[in-house]
């Protein structure tokens, strides 16, 4: 069966989830406003009719593409068996997450970041961001919080710490790869040796 067969027989929500994906891959290389709906029609191989019967406009398949990259990640998280023994709960899930959603997140995060840099903010766009990184400090802080609460943490500022380690890991995938850095596994990993040696309790 030939790839357009394959295409053909797409169900619309395969193909919608198709189109995404090439959507990602193109912002991934070049910001998103640079992008016509034409190169994504040719990237997917399908044509501009059907482009626009899914998404009405350009700035609706952009949001979708975000939209589409966060709850890709999110069910990923979702769907980590829950680790009792991990000491940092569910931080230790979500860098899991992270780990194994690493080419897509790198995506996610390069789309963001153009989001973020445009001088008309899009807010239905920036309340996904927004909520993604809330959901992200979240996670780390309940974790900081719930190890200070057992004596197995340090006495440290959980929303500060938090915070500045979601920087951190989005800096592997930002900063990285211009530094030719694409280790994001080995990265994520030192990322969260450092944050439990610095969470360390005193002795």
């Amino acid at each position: 069966m030939t790839e357009k067969q394959v295409r053909q027989r797409l169900d619309p929500a395969e193909r919608q989830e198709m189109i995404l994906e090439a959507a990602l891959r193109l912002f991934e290389k070049n910001q998103f406003s640079a992008v016509s709906m034409r190169q994504i029609a040719a990237a997917c191989g399908v044509n501009m009719a059907l482009l626009y019967h899914y998404f009405g406009n350009r700035d609706e398949l952009v949001r979708a593409t975000l939209r589409h990259a966060i709850d890709a990640f999110v069910r990923d998280f979702s769907s980590q068996p829950p680790d009792p023994k991990a000491p940092l709960g569910a931080a230790d899930a979500w860098l899991d997450a992270t780990t194994s959603s690493a080419p897509r997140l790198q995506r996610m995060v390069k789309l963001m970041a153009d989001f973020s840099a445009t001088g008309n903010r899009d807010a239905e766009a920036q309340q996904m961001v927004d909520e993604f990184y809330h959901r992200e400090r979240e996670t780390f802080e309940g974790a900081i919080r719930a190890g200070i609460a057992e004596g197995r943490f340090r006495n440290v500022d959980p929303v500060r710490t938090a915070r500045l380690t979601s920087i951190a890991l989005d800096g592997i995938f930002y900063a990285g790869p211009p530094r030719n850095d694409y280790a994001f596994a080995q990265n994520i990993r030192d990322l969260r040796d450092q944050l439990l040696d610095y969470l360390q309790p005193d002795l």
